[in-house]
């Protein structure tokens, strides 16, 4: 049933190639994001489709974080938020985007660099863990949207490691920043490891994801509690992203 799904998107896309329909340049919320061909298939079909992407990440991101705020993104995937982001914080700021496919690092590096300054935006070939270890296991799922640190026994690859602590000794240490998190399940152990580093935020914008942790809303409701002891508070929730400020 997968093979044939992608059988018959490969060939709706190449007759719309035939048709002139660009199969790798697109336009969501209004901001150019090229997917190049060999890059995930579902998501070049469904930005092709005009499928609405991330909704609530990119209301919130253009409602409540501001031009010239350095940025960490947790969970890059093809660089829709990532370009959205530097059209919101301008060419400037530094930009940080983190995603585990390796195939994908260039994609969502060069969608935030594409109008950014020199320098201005990094991407990074790593999953956020704290397990100590120096790689994890990484599910890529049906599509990248969905990739995720694998549960004991699932497949993957194994990739770099990294924490919000370690993004942080390459992130300027004074001007606004926030934190874009949209990492599958990862926020919490997160959000309950890194309160020192939580510090250097003003704002948060972060996809919950209380379906796939232990306790469900508990744990949510523990995440929450976490940010809260670090100062932040819930100011708005869209498709469950949550925009938490500084208060």
């Amino acid at each position: 049933m997968k093979f044939m799904k992608r059988q018959r998107r490969t060939a709706i896309l190449w007759l719309l190639e035939r048709f002139g329909v660009s199969t790798e340049v697109f336009h969501p919320y209004g901001v150019e994001v090229h997917v190049p061909k060999g890059s995930d298939l579902s998501m070049r079909y469904n930005l092709t489709r005009k499928v609405p992407y991330e909704v609530g990440e990119a209301t919130l991101i253009r409602k409540y974080v501001r031009p010239g705020t350095h940025v960490i993104e947790l969970g890059g995937c093809v660089g829709v938020i990532s370009a959205l982001t530097r059209s919101v914080i301008g060419p400037d700021a530094l930009q940080i985007v983190v995603e585990a496919e390796k195939a994908l690092v260039p994609v969502c590096g060069a969608n935030a660099a594409r109008a950014a300054a020199p320098g201005a935006a990094r991407a990074v070939h790593a999953a956020v863990d704290y397990s100590g270890a120096p790689f994890v296991r990484f599910a890529s799922g049906h599509n990248a949207h969905v990739g995720h640190v694998a549960q004991p026994g699932e497949d993957g690859n194994d990739v770099p490691a990294t924490t919000l602590s370690t993004l942080l000794q390459d992130f300027p240490q004074t001007g606004e920043a926030a934190l874009i998190c949209d990492i599958e399940g990862a926020e919490l152990a997160l959000c309950q490891a890194e309160q020192p580093a939580l510090a250097r935020f003003s704002t948060i914008i972060m996809e919950l994801h209380p379906n796939v942790y232990a306790r469900g809303t508990a744990d949510q409701d523990a995440l929450e509690a976490d940010l809260r002891a670090a100062g932040f508070e819930p100011v708005e929730t869209m498709d469950q992203v949550t925009c938490f400020r500084r208060i």
